[in-house]
């Protein structure tokens, strides 16, 4: 019973004393507003007196409410945020903590000294402080938070205290003035973006006390053209120092085990880099577009090299490939236009270099042939199977490959760009034409497909500009999507029994198309898959059920429905006349049945040559106008 009464006053006891606790808001004393804790007797900041601009403020220590004494201890979140009138601020020694945007736009402030009594600059307290050149950061500051000073872009210089360890994200990034920062061996951590966008940073030492160099750290520090790491950073991280177009040289210590994806991305002045035995992992795209970097060893730590690890590395010549390298990325040296050769370490288990082409070590598949090798003629080994993703992928020079028989399957990509590839005849033993595998072969004219393939893939022609005839046999069930779109040289296209579907805009922009025979097999026409071939006259369709497609077929611009004639089989030309689209035609004419599968192509004007606006030759079709001169010597304007 007695302790039921203890436990009774003493729930009275607690309840009394919060009802004595109480929180006061917009107290207005001069031109400040507080909020008063009436229990810790504490005052904070939390904003001015909107109706009169401060141009010079003075934080008293205390201030009087009520006949008691408060003590101002904090700058509450947004106080001053974007008071654009206030030049100078007096802060007392009684602040400890500063909140969250507390200065944040406040444009026109100069000047600030920070009292030794606080431990931590919040988030973002003078961002966008535009006008503020100097900051006094004292001993007692730990933490610079998360864009504490960011887009302070009259800020030249800063010191930072050997007190601060942690330099958050984004902390004075966009800074753009600051031309040089110390930063003190008590730092630890350079968070995300703690740097980037210091335009005017031309030099920087990292102290031995960091271990990571956060995601874009110094990234697009144009200026930034020497850093020094120490051997105590682990990770150079994601984007660290991309963009950094002056940097000519670095020296990565031995402490270092992975560069990030796009650590060194466009660092286009970078000329040397030693890379350290302690790195097994060479991120992706880490080197991409350094267009200065003419060599680079790779050491025997290294176990994989990224996707587009160097690509646009334009000035690399040749590059060798250790033993420990078990992963070479996709497109790892995309757009190297110089590199003549790869050269493979010759106990390397899983790649191996023939006359400077890459193959994988059982010489089955061929993985990159470097686009600056010399020599107009390649000859694939009998060995090979498999013509790897984007393995020919640019090689201009190549006007002749030699496929052979053994080769089953070629990557998507694999000739796309080959811009002198004139002729290409596919062994029997290939069954698809993968994704974009002659993509903008813009010279090919010539193309031998075999019995063997079954699927003409996505965008497989896409854009091969002199391709004036192909044959498709009468294996294929599918022709992909844009599978030949922008082939401007097509004058006529047969498609055969065994196709089945016509993916979308698999002939569009097809703009010297004039005759069209679809095989009695297809029964789906995908969206636009002929539009923009502004000079069809003949359409044959042998299907005898109307094919499903969309109104936008033929020609939603300058419609074909009126001046080219529809042929169909004779038992169906009523379903065609009543079925849409084939129902738009004008001209239907029924075919009689004589086993003659299509119509003579018509005698319509192909196009001869494109300029642009400006009366430029071009090679293809830009978007926008185009002046087009065709075979009959008219002229055209066409909207692409």
């Amino acid at each position: 019973m007695k302790t039921l009464k203890l436990l009774t006053c003493t729930m009275l006891l607690l309840v009394a004393m919060a009802a004595g606790a109480e929180t006061i808001s917009d107290v207005t004393i001069g031109n400040l507003v507080y909020s008063l804790d009436t229990d810790t007797k504490v005052a904070t900041v939390t904003g001015y007196d909107s109706s009169n601009k401060p141009t010079d403020v003075v934080i008293p220590n205390t201030i009087e409410y009520g006949g008691k004494n408060y003590s101002v201890t904090t700058i509450g979140q947004w106080a001053f945020s974007s008071c654009i009138s206030l030049a100078s601020i007096d802060i007392p020694n009684s602040v400890t903590t500063i909140g969250e945007s507390a200065f944040a736009s406040c444009e026109s402030l100069a000047s600030i000294d920070i009292p030794n009594s606080v431990m931590t600059i919040g988030e973002r307290v003078f961002s966008h402080c535009s006008s503020l050149a100097s900051v006094n950061i004292p001993n007692s500051v730990t933490t610079i938070g998360e864009s504490a000073f960011s887009s302070c872009e009259s800020l030249a210089s800063i010191d930072i205290p050997n007190s601060v360890t942690t330099i958050g994200e984004g902390a004075f990034c966009n800074c753009s003035s600051l031309a040089s920062i110390d930063i003190p061996n008590s730092v630890t951590t350079i968070g995300e973006g703690a740097f980037a966008y210091c335009t005017s940073l031309a030099s920087i030492d990292i102290p031995n006390s960091v271990t990571t160099i956060g995601e874009r750290a110094f990234s697009d520090c144009y200026s930034l053209a020497s850093i020094d790491i120490p051997n105590s950073v682990t990770t150079i991280g994601k984007y660290a120092l991309a963009y950094c177009s002056s940097l000519a040289s670095v020296n990565i210590p031995n402490s270092v085990t992975t560069i990030g994806e796009y650590a060194f991305y466009n660092c286009t002045s970078l000329a040397s880099i030693d890379i350290p035995n302690s790195v097994t992992t060479i991120g992706k795209a880490a080197f991409y577009n350094c267009t200065s970097l003419a060599s680079i060893d790779i050491p025997n730590s290294v176990t994989t090299i990224g996707e587009q690890a160097f690509a646009s590395c334009t000035s690399l010549a040749s590059i060798d490939i250790p033993n420990s390298v078990t992963t070479i990325g996709e497109l790892a040296f995309d757009y190297c236009t110089s590199l003549a050769s790869i050269r493979v370490a010759s106990d390397n288990p899983n790649y191996i270099g023939i006359d400077g082409v890459l193959f994988n070590k059982d010489k089955t598949m061929i993985v990159v042939y470097p686009e600056g090798k010399d020599g107009s003629e390649y000859t694939i080994p009998n060995s090979v199977t498999t013509i790897g993703e984007w393995a020919f992928v640019r090689c201009s020079s190549l006007a002749s490959i030699d496929i052979p028989n053994s080769v089953t399957t070629i990557g998507k990509y694999a000739f796309a760009y080959c811009t002198s590839l004139a002729s290409i005849d596919i062994p029997n033993s290939v069954t698809t034409i993968g994704e974009c595998t002659f993509y903008r072969c813009t010279s090919l004219a010539s193309v031998n497909i075999p019995n063997s393939v079954t699927t003409i893939g996505k965008m497989a022609f896409s854009h091969c500009s002199s391709l004036a005839s192909i044959d498709i046999p009468n294996s294929v069930t599918t022709i992909g999507y844009e599978a030949f779109s922008s082939c401007e040289s097509l004058a006529s296209i047969d498609i055969p029994n065994s196709v089945t579907t016509i993916g979308k805009f698999a002939f569009a922009y097809c703009f010297s198309l004039a005759s069209v025979n679809i095989g009695e097999s297809v029964t789906t026409i995908g969206v636009g898959a002929f539009i923009y071939c502004y000079y069809i006259t003949s359409v044959t369709c042998l299907a005898k059920e109307c094919p499903v497609c969309d109104k936008g077929l033929w020609n939603n611009i300058f419609s074909v429905f009126d001046t080219a004639t529809l042929y169909v089989p004779k038992q169906s030309i009523d379903a065609y006349k009543t079925t849409d689209p084939w129902s738009d035609f004008v001209n239907v004419v029924a075919l009689e049945d004589t086993g003659i599968e299509g119509k003579p192509t018509d005698n319509a004007p192909r196009v001869d040559a494109v300029y642009d606006i400006d009366g430029r030759r071009t090679d293809s079709m830009k978007r926008g106008l185009n002046i087009v001169r065709m075979s009959d010597g008219t002229t055209r304007k066409v909207m692409k």
